[in-house]
């Protein structure tokens, strides 16, 4: 049987998108979409697994300067596509929790950045796997996109989000022991920020098919994009 929850050696936020039901009847196919954080190094039982997965492409949204202080696993890697799909941005983190939201609106908004990699995963025929620097934000606004055009509904987006801090939470609480000046919020991915974001991009956008028409996307990338997850 398929599971959700994918372990890898050097990661502990890789998820598959499969298993989620569609408001027309219909449930997403495992094996398609893989949201995670950066993986540091690929072993030889990564890679077999993987494989076994049908990977075959990486897109990596972190920025420039974070690709260059700690590479993708898949650049290094002669086994796989890797494309670098940097947001506007780059890498900012918020200073508030009423930030958050708006953060994710940004990425919403960053229509070129979008496009880019929505063309791309349109493109692919292997299963892909997406990933930022902790598969949070960055990814988990990508992921809450890809799950909207296949037409799953809200509160599943939001579980599929939410459950990002707990397999973060160890991590984030070394992190906010060695540097007691960062916020109590860092690292959390609670339900609010993405409903804001989604209501954003609702209020903005009207619905996805609209929205993929002003991303700039051609009928039979939209149509490839709508199909990728089943």
């Amino acid at each position: 049987m398929p599971t959700r929850r994918i372990t890898l050696s050097s990661t502990v936020n890789t998820r598959d998108l499969g298993g989620y039901p569609t408001l027309d009847g219909r449930t997403t196919a495992f094996g398609r979409i893989i949201r995670s954080d950066a993986p540091q190094a690929l072993t030889r039982e990564d890679l077999a697994l993987l494989k076994k997965l049908g990977v075959t492409a990486a897109l990596d949204f972190r920025s420039k300067p974070e690709t260059e202080k700690l590479p993708s696993a898949f650049e290094q890697s002669a086994d796989f596509d890797y494309f670098h799909c940097p947001f506007a941005f780059g890498n900012r983190n918020p200073a508030s929790k009423a930030e958050v939201p708006l953060l994710y609106a940004e990425m919403i908004d960053d229509l070129p950045a979008i496009k880019r990699i929505l063309s791309i995963i349109a493109r692919q025929e292997g299963s892909i796997f997406i990933h930022c620097y902790v598969g949070k934000d960055r990814t988990g606004v990508v992921a809450a996109l890809l799950l909207l055009i296949a037409g799953v509904g809200i509160s599943d987006i939001l579980a599929d989000y939410q459950v990002s801090y707990t397999y973060l939470r160890l991590r984030i609480r070394e992190l906010l022991h060695e540097h007691p000046e960062l916020p109590d919020f860092t690292g959390r991915s609670d339900m609010e920020y993405m409903e804001v974001a989604l209501n954003h991009f609702f209020k903005t956008y009207g619905n996805v098919q609209d929205y993929l028409k002003k991303v700039g996307l051609l009928p039979d990338e939209i149509t490839a994009l709508k199909n990728r997850l089943f």
